[in-house]
């Protein structure tokens, strides 16, 4: 080990004194150290159980089907914007599930055929 003379740098570091910590106001000395318990949330689920109007013995029937030249993934075969645009416009009183059953599907346009959408609403 080489000897190393210590400067008032090296001196300092090694003396440093401990630096003090200012009182928190905040601090809760009543700390028990037990975690808190959260309370529940009332969930996704409605609170009270909605009343369907225009109901009859069974559910309307939607059928959105794609005519397109390039068929799409079922999971981007999406009717949520064309079930809207019918209850929007009085045709359909709700889109819940336990008034309407919606249907969708596609077929590949045929060569010269354009591509639509066609929607049938059976009523009960």
């Amino acid at each position: 080990m080489i000897p190393v003379e210590m400067t008032d740098a090296m001196r300092r570091c090694m003396h440093r004194e401990p630096t003090l910590r200012k009182s928190n106001a905040n601090h809760n000395t009543n700390d028990t150290g037990k975690a808190p318990i959260p309370q529940r949330t009332a969930g996704n689920a409605a609170l009270v159980e909605a009343q369907v109007q225009y109901r009859t013995g069974d559910r309307i029937l939607i059928r959105i089907e794609s005519v397109r030249k390039r068929l799409l993934d079922e999971d981007n075969l999406v009717s949520k914007y064309h079930t809207d645009l019918c209850r929007y416009s009085g045709l359909l009183p709700s889109d819940a599930p336990g008034v309407c059953k919606i249907e969708t599907s596609q077929r590949k346009a045929e060569k010269g055929e354009e591509e639509r959408t066609e929607i049938t609403i059976t009523y009960p």
